[in-house]
């Protein structure tokens, strides 16, 4: 039984084969961190005595990036989303019940989404947590600095900031239209050369009603 920080890795056979999809399909680094999204998440549920399902929750970590991959990266559509329909499909695919399916989807479809995801079941708050701290180092400080340690010698960060960002990047370039309204049009704006998409006040201001 694998353990990282003291966070215990499930090794059901469902989340063995998840993982092995991941890796299988992912960029190493990407691969490193959905993991490290689970052991962070799990340490601040630890942290903060969040109960929760943890083959679930695991589930809901390591697909939460499926959207990013070329395989499971729909032409169009928000990765969170189009990676949320891929592991819902690939869970009925192994028999998984569709209520706990739907679990894992709405961890992925809402692990960006700032104020929402935190106030939905605890599968669904700890994949966001655990992204947000992994990604953005939001509430690392919580946790003891040979705790954090632990964790990134165990899953190393192989230059991931830039392997992320490029990632994100070719999704917007493959469909620019699906960040519209979303966190990701402002970065691509100031980062993705050739950018164009209507933010909110374009919208509103172009609506077809006369005043």
């Amino acid at each position: 039984m694998r353990e990282i920080a003291g966070i215990r890795i499930p090794d059901s056979k469902l989340s063995v084969a998840a993982l092995d999809l991941v890796k299988a399909e992912s960029h190493a680094s990407i691969y490193k961190h959905v993991l490290r999204t689970f052991v962070f998440g799990a340490l601040a549920a630890r942290a903060e005595g969040i109960k929760f399902d943890e083959e679930l929750f695991f589930l809901g970590a390591v697909l939460h990036d499926l959207g990013l991959t070329e395989r499971f990266g729909a032409r169009v559509g928000r990765f969170e989303v189009v990676g949320a329909d891929a592991a819902q499909s690939y869970l009925a695919g192994e028999g998984v019940a569709a209520d706990r399916a739907a679990v894992v989807w709405e961890a992925i479809a809402l692990h960006t989404s700032n104020g929402i995801a935190l106030r939905r079941a605890p599968e669904v708050v700890l994949v966001h947590i655990g992204a947000s701290i992994d990604v953005m180092g939001l509430g690392l400080e919580r946790f003891p600095p040979t705790v954090v340690q632990q964790t990134i010698e165990a899953l190393p960060r192989d230059n991931f900031k830039k392997v992320f960002v490029d990632a994100l990047f070719a999704r917007v370039q493959k469909d620019p239209q699906s960040v519209a309204l979303t966190w990701m049009s402002e970065a691509a704006r100031r980062h993705v050369h050739g950018f164009e998409c209507p933010d909110f006040i374009d919208l509103v201001s172009a609506s077809n009603f006369a005043e």
